[in-house]
């Protein structure tokens, strides 16, 4: 047996103090990984989605680089290591391969074997909802880990999952401050979880749901399907990485409520903690609601943007929340003709999008230039 159990010990015991100090996980698991006689080790969600920036050692950095890039986390056999580590809590590479695999996989041939990797160890831990993994990385030339290895490496789960509930704790109260500062500054705002549900509304974003705007299974949801479905995808660009190659991660969100101006999402991800995996929550967004916001007025938008007379009237409406069906109907004219100057208003005010001209209209606060108007 290649464990050292004394060792082992007294790295467990430096992983509660990881949870308190996030930034020293790396050390840890360098830690666990001289106990155990490993290359190299990882903490990895074993279920749902995933992204790079996980706990590892730098051993396996150059490995996890090309495991997104190339898409190996689309085909990683291991993830057939579920069943045994929910049935034992942990689990082997020979629990899902056999020698022939190792010989004819392109996953442990042109991947793993790249790196002079092969035989690994998972052990499952949790914390809330989430089914972590301590993965420990053993090269062709260590050799296997055995199954009385295996009984030693079960017995890490119970200070693993302390240390991951730890984490959350902390991301929890994280949250709860920052969901107070919101209600402080008059701000609605909901927060997200990795896998884009809402995992909290404060006080005031409470207080805009109605008939048109719910939340439903964890998703703030429109009475118009495009527009849950629009939501929908600003969350998933704001959670990949990275968000800023993605223009729908910029781009606002129109919510409309009959009636009434529309809400304005726009979501980011939060920042802080070691791996995202470990977070109660990992993106906020703030809406706003544009009908406690000030419309400008034609004059103050034509000096602003160069806008033509009626260019700036339907850039009034544009600003209300109103499409151009229902411009064009409260100002008796022509569809087309409104979206002339829609496109018009958009390209004068280098926006894309509607939600982005009434998000950019409705936020002006010059009061220099009003006092012309």
């Amino acid at each position: 047996m290649q464990i050292d159990p004394l060792r082992l010990d007294d790295a467990l015991d430096q992983v509660l103090e990881a949870a308190l100090a996030p930034e020293r996980w790396s050390a840890v698991l360098e830690r666990i990984c001289e106990a155990t006689g490993s290359f190299g080790a990882h903490i990895l969600p074993l279920r749902g989605k995933f992204s790079p920036g996980v706990p590892a050692t730098p051993s396996l950095h150059e490995g996890f680089e090309a495991y997104f890039r190339e898409g190996w986390y689309l085909q990683d056999i291991r993830f057939g290591c579920v069943p045994h580590v929910l049935k034992k809590g942990v689990a082997v590479e020979h629990d899902i391969s056999s020698e022939e695999d190792f010989r004819r996989s392109a996953y442990y041939n042109d991947f793993l074997g790249r790196f002079g990797f092969r035989y690994s160890a998972m052990v499952g831990f949790t914390t809330g909802d989430t089914l972590l993994s301590l993965g420990l990385q053993r090269t062709i030339r260590d050799g296997p880990f055995d199954r009385e290895e295996e009984r030693v490496l079960v017995r890490m789960r119970s200070r693993l999952s302390l240390a991951a509930d730890i984490m959350r704790g902390v991301s929890l109260e994280r949250l709860d401050a920052m969901s107070n500062a919101f209600d402080m500054a008059d701000i609605a705002c909901a927060f997200y979880d990795r896998h884009g549900r809402v995992t909290r509304l404060n006080k005031l974003s409470e207080g805009l749901l109605d008939q048109d705007i719910r939340l439903l299974q964890g998703e703030l949801t429109s009475r118009w399907p495009e527009e849950s479905t629009a939501l929908r995808g600003h969350i998933k660009a704001v959670l990949q990485s990275p968000a800023i190659a993605d223009s729908a991660a910029s781009s606002p969100v129109r919510l409309s409520r009959p009636g009434r101006r529309p809400l304005i999402i726009r979501a980011q991800r939060l920042r802080g903690m070691p791996a995202e995996i470990f977070s109660h929550s990992v993106a906020v967004a703030v809406i706003t609601d544009l009908e406690d916001r000030p419309v400008p007025t034609g004059k103050v938008l034509q000096l602003l943007f160069a806008l033509t007379a009626q260019e700036a009237i339907v850039a009034t409406q544009l600003a209300r929340g109103l499409g151009p069906k229902e411009i064009a109907e409260a100002l008796e004219l022509g569809y087309e003709t409104v979206r002339t100057h829609t496109k018009s208003v958009m390209q004068k005010t280098d926006t894309k999008r509607q939600s982005e001209v009434a998000a950019l209209l409705s936020g002006i606060r010059l009061s220099s230039v009003r006092k012309m108007d």
